[in-house]
C-alpha cells in the first residue's frame, strides 16, 4: 500500500501568539534573587533535619555514597512528616525504582532500620506501610 504525503489544508499562522504581560510568578519555596532564604521549602521536600540525617551515608540499597536522596518511607501526601525517621538514604537511581513501585525495599531495610520502619507503620498503618515498602507483596 503507498501512502501520500500529508498536506495542511490551511496555513501555519504567520502572526506571533499571544504575549504574556506578566512575568511568571515564582514559588514560595524559592528563595528570593538576592540570596536570602525566605524560610520555606518545596512543597514536598525534606526538611533540614532529614538531609543532616543521610548526609555521610550510603545508600540503602547499593551503599553508593554519592548522590544521595532522602526517601520518605511515609510520604507527605499520605500523612508522613518533617521528623527524621520518616527518611532512608537512597541513590537517585533507586529513589525513582522506589517511588514508581518497582523496588521492593523492605528486604534492605531489615533489622538496620526497624525505627524507620516502626515510624512508616504509625503513620500509614501495618498494612499501608506493607504495601508501601513491598509492592510486589500482595
Amino acid at each position: 500500500m503507498r501512502r501520500t504525503p500529508l498536506r495542511r489544508s490551511t496555513p501555519l499562522r504567520s502572526e506571533p501568539g499571544p504575549v504574556r504581560q506578566l512575568p511568571l510568578r515564582r514559588g514560595p519555596w524559592r528563595t528570593p534573587v538576592d540570596g536570602e532564604s525566605n524560610g520555606r521549602r518545596a512543597p514536598f521536600g525534606a526538611s533540614e533535619a532529614q538531609r543532616e540525617k543521610i548526609a555521610g551515608g550510603a545508600c540503602v540499597v547499593c551503599r553508593q555514597t554519592k548522590g544521595l536522596t532522602p526517601a520518605h518511607l511515609a510520604p507527605r501526601s499520605q500523612g508522613g512528616c518533617d521528623h527524621p525517621d520518616c527518611v532512608v538514604p537512597l541513590c537517585w537511581t533507586h529513589h525513582r525504582a522506589y517511588d514508581t513501585g518497582r523496588l521492593e525495599l523492605l528486604p534492605h531495610l531489615e533489622p538496620q532500620w526497624r525505627a524507620e520502619i516502626a515510624h512508616a507503620v504509625s503513620h500509614l498503618g501495618l498494612i499501608g506501610a506493607v504495601r508501601r515498602l513491598a509492592p510486589g507483596r500482595r
